[in-house]
């Protein structure tokens, strides 16, 4: 019985900790802008929206809890939602679980499975990001979709399918993609 509790609580540690791992994402690759858009396009996702983080921000992200409690560390599948006044109202990662969790079929916006950080801003996620986030239709929410051709498949599944959710919510969301990958094209 204690030797089940041990492997237990060894595993859900292997899992918080090694969540990259134990999906098979790799390390962040150098790639150019044109290489991200065609690794959308060959895997037919919609190449609207897309955005890029600065040069530095991962080593920022890598450095930062990825939420309240959390031991530092990027986590590269993820989508966070900021209401229309850039405050931060839900954040998801693979590493998780599922989305069924956070009963985004039922609500929107959808329940956080930890907390988040409630003081966290658009404004804050704009420091990261090269390009100019906007709301130009007004939307009342913005959705921002990490994703990066290192995630494999794991990282394609995951934007495909909140990108569909998000579309089919009954709700104003303007959605961005945004590009973790080392870009080197500047």
């Amino acid at each position: 019985m204690k030797l089940t509790r041990l492997l237990l609580v060894f595993v859900l540690l292997f899992l918080i900790y090694s969540c990259s791992t134990l999906l098979g994402i790799s390390e962040p690759e150098n790639i150019t802008r044109e290489s991200a858009y065609k690794y959308l396009y060959q895997n037919k996702i919609d190449t609207s929206n897309v955005i890029f983080l600065k040069p530095n921000a991962i080593e920022t992200l890598q450095h930062r809890p990825y939420k309240p409690e959390w031991d530092a560390g990027f986590r590269p599948v993820q989508f966070k939602i900021f209401d229309k006044e850039g405050n931060l109202v839900f954040q998801h990662s693979t590493c998780e679980g599922t989305l069924k969790h956070t009963l985004i079929f039922e609500k929107f916006p959808p329940y956080n499975i930890t907390p988040i950080d409630t003081t966290y801003t658009l404004e804050k996620e704009q420091l990261l990001i090269e390009d100019k986030i906007m709301n130009p239709v007004c939307s009342d929410y913005i959705a921002i979709i990490y994703w990066a051709t290192y995630t494999g498949i794991i990282g394609r599944r995951y934007l495909k399918k909140v990108n569909k959710i998000l579309i089919k919510q009954d709700a104003d969301i303007f959605i961005y993609k945004l590009n973790t990958d080392f870009v080197r094209d500047r």
